[in-house]
């Protein structure tokens, strides 16, 4: 329902597919309210709050702000360094506030070793002081931000340095080969080489992908490049196994995530 109701401007009268955006708003409100009863609350998660336009905006101050919908938590997420004092996101917090429905701030704060530790011993079925050597170099490269130490690892694994040995029936690495490697500190830089690995086949709808924003619908991609969805999935195949890109798939539509989009413009550059 969000998905359909963040591409409206509710200060227009237009038509989305047909029908009044006053009667989409109705439908997004009635499954909300239907879904949030005393016996059953609903948790309504949001991501990437600084890239949401005004209606999306409007429609969270309208839901959170009004009685007829109890029984709701809403959780959204922002990068706080992209937000600035006049951002319209602020406001609508501030406006939230004023009207004395309860905001909860948490700052993320970036993990540490034993966090570190406890990813990498789970991923690789193994004993966590065992990865200790490799989760401290880990730590040091990414200096706790989770988005970079899963991207620098599993880069560990796409260059061969972190290994499955069928024979001892574990994972294997040498740490010296991965130091090295000297690998860079700089996210990225990280993923700006990643990029650079990928086909130049594979990176031109990358970057198509990317200037439709941070999830695009696989028939809107094929559209604005003329080709048929098929072929589309087939140009992307090359960058979700390098896991540059999501497929997400649910019962209406198929649509990609790009992982980190503003990598892929810094990574075209050279």
């Amino acid at each position: 329902m969000i998905e359909g109701v963040k591409r409206l401007n509710l200060r227009k009268a237009s038509k989305y597919a047909g029908v009044h955006l006053e009667a989409i708003l109705g439908i997004s409100w009635r499954f909300l309210c239907a879904f949030a009863k005393r016996e059953h609350p609903l948790a309504l998660f949001l991501d990437d709050l600084q890239w949401m336009d005004a209606a999306t905006l409007d429609f969270i101050e309208h839901v959170t702000t009004h009685q007829e919908v109890r029984h709701l938590l809403v959780v959204g997420a922002y990068r706080d360094n992209e937000i600035t004092p006049s951002h319209p996101l602020l406001r609508t917090l501030e406006a939230i506030r004023k009207a004395g429905t309860p905001v909860q701030e948490i700052v993320l704060e970036p993990i540490v070793l034993n966090d570190v530790a406890a990813l990498i011993s789970d991923a690789l079925h193994c004993e966590a002081e065992r990865v200790r050597p490799l989760a401290q170099l880990v730590q040091d490269k990414t200096g706790g931000n989770p988005f970079f130490a899963i991207q620098f690892f599993t880069t560990l694994a796409e260059e061969g340095l972190l290994a499955f040995d069928p024979f001892k029936r574990a994972w294997q690495w040498d740490m010296n080969r991965i130091r090295a490697e000297s690998y860079t500190d700089n996210v990225v830089d990280l993923m700006s080489g990643k990029l650079r690995r990928v086909s130049g086949l594979a990176r031109e709808p990358l970057k198509h992908l990317a200037c439709l924003g941070n999830v695009a619908q696989l028939a809107t991609h094929a559209l604005s490049r003329g080709e048929t969805e098929e072929a589309m999935h087939a140009a992307l195949s090359e960058a979700i196994r390098a896991g540059l890109v999501l497929r997400l798939e649910n019962a209406s539509c198929k649509s990609f995530k790009v992982v980190y989009g503003p990598f892929f413009h810094g990574g075209n550059r050279g």
